[in-house]
């Protein structure tokens, strides 16, 4: 299993990538996990349910993406530009 080193990921804050053939800019990082919570640069929208079920507003599409992939053992393939990052601890 591969260790990450959460404060190598802070250079990606802010920056745009692709992610499935979609533009998006890096709004958060969780460095529990780790990811990265991404939102989607288009003008595709969601309405986001109240906690009552009733329709809200309508905000941006995110995503929230591992930087492992699903074993652990190398980095999510779907994240591209973490391959010239020395991510490791």
């Amino acid at each position: 299993m591969l260790r990450i080193d959460s404060h190598k990921l802070k250079p990606l804050l802010g920056q745009f990538l692709h992610y499935r053939g979609i533009a998006c800019q890096v709004i958060e990082i969780l460095a529990d996990e780790p990811a990265l919570v991404l939102r989607d640069c288009s003008d595709h929208t969601l309405i986001q349910a109240d906690q009552y079920g009733h329709a809200g507003e309508h905000l941006p599409v995110t995503f929230t993406v591992a930087v492992l992939n699903e074993h652990r053992d190398a980095l999510n393939p779907e994240l591209p530009v973490l391959t010239g990052c020395d991510l490791l601890a």
